[in-house]
Order: C-alpha cells, then sequence, then structure tokens
C-alpha cells in the first residue's frame, strides 16, 4: 500500500489532516522525530538523520497491515530544512547530509516516499492556529515563519521534478484536505529512482539560494 509524506509549514495541519485520514480510511501515521523519538544528551551529528531511516522503517514495517501510511514530515526533512537556513544552523552540509542519504539509499535502507502532499496557507492563518492550539508549544515557531517562501518552493522544485510525485494543497480546512489527499492517492507504487532522484536535489539546491 502507499507510503505517503504531508509537509508544510508548523501549523499548517499536518497532523490534524493525517489524523482525519485515519478515520477515513485504514492508516498508520508515523510522527516526527521529536514526537518519536528522545533527544540524548549529547547528540552526534548523524543522529537526527539517523532517526529518519528508522521513521522509514517503521513506515515500511506498516505498509503490509495498513491500507495507507501516513510520513507526518519528510525524512529528507534535513535536506529542506537546513538549505532554508543556507545550512548555518546546524553542523551539517548539504555533503554531509547528501552523503549519509545516498549511502542509505545504495543500502536500500531509505527511499523517497510514493508521493508528497504540501499544505499551505498564509501567515496569519499559520499564526491564528497556532494561539490557538494548546496541545502542542511549536518551538521555534516564528524562525519557521521566516523560512516559509523557500520551503515551499522546495516542494515546487520537487513537483518540476516530477510532476505526479508532488501535490500542493491549499490548506483551508481539515475536512477538505482530507478528502483531496484521499481522492488523489497514488493507485499503485510508482518506480522512482531515489539515488537519482537525490543527485537532482543536490543540484538544484547547490544553484538555488533560499
Amino acid at each position: 500500500m502507499a507510503i505517503i509524506c504531508l509537509e508544510g509549514a508548523s501549523a499548517v495541519g499536518k497532523t490534524t489532516t493525517s489524523n482525519e485520514l485515519a478515520r477515513m480510511k485504514n492508516t498508520y501515521i508515523v510522527p516526527e522525530v521529536n514526537l518519536l523519538f528522545e533527544r540524548p544528551k549529547f547528540e552526534t551529528n548523524t543522529w537526527y538523520l539517523e532517526r529518519q531511516v528508522d521513521r522509514w522503517k517503521i513506515a515500511q514495517e506498516k505498509q503490509s497491515k495498513y491500507d495507507l501510511v501516513i510520513l507526518d514530515g519528510d525524512i529528507f526533512q534535513p535536506l529542506s530544512y537546513n538549505w532554508c537556513f543556507d545550512f548555518k544552523i546546524y553542523e551539517q552540509s548539504l555533503d554531509i547530509i547528501y552523503e549519509f542519504y545516498r549511502e542509505e539509499i545504495i543500502k536500500k535502507k531509505l527511499m523517497f516516499p510514493d508521493k508528497y502532499f504540501y499544505l499551505y496557507t498564509s501567515i496569519n492563518n499559520l499564526t491564528n492556529r497556532k494561539e490557538n492550539d494548546r496541545t502542542r508549544k511549536r518551538r521555534n515557531f516564528e524562525s519557521h515563519l521566516d523560512i516559509i517562501e523557500p520551503h515551499q518552493r522546495y516542494y515546487e522544485a520537487l513537483y518540476k521534478f516530477e510532476p505526479q510525485f508532488v501535490q500542493l494543497i491549499d490548506a483551508k480546512n481539515i475536512e477538505d484536505n482530507a478528502r483531496v489527499i484521499k481522492d488523489n492517492l497514488p493507485s499503485s507504487t510508482p518506480y522512482r529512482d531515489s539515488e537519482e532522484l537525490l543527485d537532482s536535489i543536490k543540484n538544484w539546491l547547490m544553484k538555488n539560494k533560499p
């Protein structure tokens, strides 16, 4: 069955949309790293990257038991997120991230999901949703607002690489988000060369500034 990924800015509705889809279909949701794993006191430079591989392993294991598996947040998120900050906020260069992912793909421990659904809305809507959501603290929310434009541009670039791979959704409400996603799920697992796609992403990141 399909493994899809929901992405978008903080407070856009990824988790609530995932939960709504779970009410509509037999669905397993793989939470983001910070909700799924406890950060160690002394974190290695690749700890976060390794946990993304663990998330993919969970998704694959659940694939046989569920009609749909949702990655709540991109397993390749370190590529887009670090690029948005020009690779200056963490000690992870583009080369470090790329080589890590490339090795895991070659070892067949990692692949790109079957499809991305990118949710977007206005900054005002995001701020209002954050203020009205008492269930999560959303650390660094303000800094995330600063990267909305380049973050969306990254996924628009993925759409240009392969249009059927990414769908952008104007996130007006949770019910509509879930309905659009349900109606546009991939009917079969598409063949995709993850190593080739990773190379295309790296080349695009090198040529484009956030």
